[in-house]
C-alpha cells in the first residue's frame, strides 16, 4: 500500500471574478482546485476589512435559520470559467495590526460548474461519471443504443473516500438531439452507479460529472458525504462484468418493474459496526421493497371494499361486548376500531412469499423457520433495543439472522435486474454461488 498522498483531480489555479451575496459584490481572485475526493477547494488571499468586504464577516457571524450561500463566477488566464451559487464558509481567520484588519475565509461548495476548451475536439458527445471507492480489475465494457460504455476502477483501494474509478459513455455518432441524449445518458449512469453500489453492498458516491462535446468540457462537481465501504459484497470486484451488463439491460428493459428499488438498495448498503444495526437495515430494505410492490391481493386478505363490511360487523360485535363492561367507553371502541384495519393486512413474510412467486425470486432453499426467526430477532431489537439479553439459549446467533435476511434481500435485488452469474452468499459461511441457484442435485 502506497504511503504517497493521492494527487488532486485538479490542481488549484487562480480565477478572477465576482463574489456576491444578495446586493453585495466584491471583485477578487480565488485559487480553486479539486481534491482527491472530488471536493472543490477554495484558497482565499487575505481580504482587507472595509465597508465593501464586511458582508463576508457579517455572514460568518450571522445567526438564524436562513442559511445563505455566496455566489462566485470567475475566469482563469487560460480561459477556463468557474461558477457556483452554493459557496459556504467553513472557517474565517481574522487578524489585525497597525495597517488594519484582514479576514481570510475558507470554503466549500455544494455544487459548481467548470468549463474549459479541449485541445482536440470531441467527435461525438461523451459523458463521464467519476466514482469514489470503486474497485475493479481491468475495465468493464458494453454497448447499448446510447453508445459505447466502459467502467474502470482500482484493484486495491486504500482510501474508500478517494475517487478511484469512473463509468463513461461515448455516443457512436452525433445524436439528432444532443441535449436529449445527455439527459437520458445521465439517467443511465445513475442507474449503473446504484446497481454497482448493490454489487459492493455500499453507496458509491459520484462527485464529478464531465460532459465532452465539440471544443468544450463541462465539469459539474457535487459535494458528497464521506464514502464508506462494506465487508459484505454480494459480487466480487474481480467478477463484475455480468452485473455491469445486467445494470445496463435493466435500465432499458427491466425484467421486473420495481418501485423504490434504489431506496431499498441504499438501506441494503448501509454498513455498521454492530450486527443489530446490520439486521435492522437489511430487514428495512426488504420490507420497503415488499410493501412498495405488493398488489392489493398480496397486501390484503379481502378486497378493501368487502372488508369494510366485515369491519362494521366486527365493530358491532365489539360494541356489544364493551357494553357489558362498565369501565369501557367510546374511546376504547375507537382505539380497537383502529386495530381492526390491521386484521385485513397479510403479515410481511406472507407478502414476501407471494411477491417472490410473482417475480420468480428463488427462495426454495431458504428455510421458513430461519426467516421467521430472523424477523423476530429484528422485532426484538427494534422494540426492546437489544437481542442477546432477551434471547433464549436455543435462539440462533445474531449473525445467522443477518445472513438470512441479507441473502433474501440480495436475491430479490438480483432477480429485479435480471442478473445471472456468480455471487457471494454468506449463509453457512462466505462462499461463491450461482445465481439463480442451481436446482438440488444438479
Amino acid at each position: 500500500m502506497s504511503s504517497e498522498p493521492r494527487p488532486k483531480l485538479a490542481e488549484p489555479k487562480p480565477f478572477s471574478g465576482v463574489l456576491s451575496q444578495d446586493k453585495h459584490r466584491l471583485q477578487l481572485t480565488i485559487c480553486i482546485g479539486i481534491d482527491f475526493a472530488g471536493e472543490v477547494e477554495f484558497q482565499f488571499d487575505p481580504i482587507a476589512l472595509s465597508d465593501d468586504t464586511k458582508f463576508i464577516l457579517l455572514s460568518w457571524y450571522e445567526k438564524g435559520d436562513d442559511f445563505r450561500y455566496f455566489s462566485f463566477a470567475g475566469v482563469a488566464e487560460d480561459g477556463a470559467r468557474f461558477e457556483t451559487d452554493h459557496l459556504h464558509l467553513t472557517s474565517l481567520d481574522k487578524t489585525s495590526d497597525a495597517t488594519g484588519t484582514r479576514i481570510t475565509p475558507e470554503g466549500r461548495c455544494r455544487k459548481s460548474e467548470l468549463r474549459y476548451k479541449l485541445t482536440k475536439p470531441a467527435e461525438s458527445p461523451v459523458l463521464r461519471m467519476q466514482l469514489k471507492g470503486f474497485e475493479n480489475l481491468g475495465s468493464l465494457h458494453c454497448e447499448c443504443r446510447l453508445g459505447r460504455l466502459a467502467m474502470s476502477g482500482e484493484h486495491s483501494v486504500d482510501d474508500k473516500n478517494a475517487v478511484t474509478g469512473f463509468v463513461i459513455v461515448q455516443s457512436v455518432s452525433i445524436p439528432d438531439d444532443v441535449a436529449a441524449w445527455r439527459a437520458e445518458t445521465e439517467k443511465l449512469l445513475e442507474h449503473i452507479r446504484r446497481i454497482m453500489s448493490l454489487a459492493a453492498s455500499s453507496l458509491l458516491r459520484a462527485p464529478i460529472f464531465e460532459f465532452y462535446w465539440g471544443d468544450d468540457v463541462e465539469v459539474v462537481a457535487l459535494s458528497q458525504t464521506r464514502q464508506e465501504t462494506s465487508a459484505f459484497r454480494i459480487v466480487h470486484f474481480l467478477a463484475q462484468q455480468e452485473i455491469f451488463e445486467a445494470a445496463i439491460r435493466s435500465f432499458f428493459d427491466p425484467p421486473v418493474v420495481v418501485k423504490n428499488l434504489f431506496f431499498a438498495i441504499e438501506w441494503f448498503g448501509m454498513d455498521a459496526e454492530y450486527s443489530e444495526v446490520r439486521l435492522v437495515a437489511a430487514m428495512t430494505a426488504l420490507e420497503n421493497l415488499i410493501n412498495a410492490n405488493a398488489h392489493d391481493e398480496e397486501e390484503f386478505f379481502q378486497p378493501r371494499k368487502r372488508y369494510d363490511k366485515t369491519r362494521r360487523i366486527l365493530k358491532a360485535v365489539i360494541r356489544a361486548c364493551l357494553e357489558k363492561w362498565p369501565a369501557s367507553g367510546d374511546s376504547l371502541l375507537n382505539e380497537l376500531d383502529g386495530k381492526l384495519a390491521d386484521l385485513n393486512r397479510r403479515p410481511l413474510l406472507a407478502k414476501l412469499r407471494l411477491i417472490a412467486k410473482r417475480w420468480g425470486v428463488p427462495l426454495g432453499d431458504i428455510n421458513e423457520t430461519s426467516l421467521r426467526a430472523a424477523k423476530n430477532a429484528r422485532d426484538r431489537i427494534v422494540h426492546r433495543g437489544q437481542y442477546y439479553d432477551d434471547a433464549k439459549e436455543s435462539d440462533a446467533d445474531l449473525w445467522t439472522h443477518v445472513t438470512v435476511v441479507r441473502e433474501v434481500a440480495a436475491r430479490f435485488f438480483l432477480t429485479a435486474i435480471g442478473y445471472k452469474g456468480r455471487y457471494i452468499s454468506y449463509i453457512g459461511g462466505h462462499h461463491d454461488a450461482d445465481f439463480p441457484p442451481l436446482p438440488s442435485g444438479s
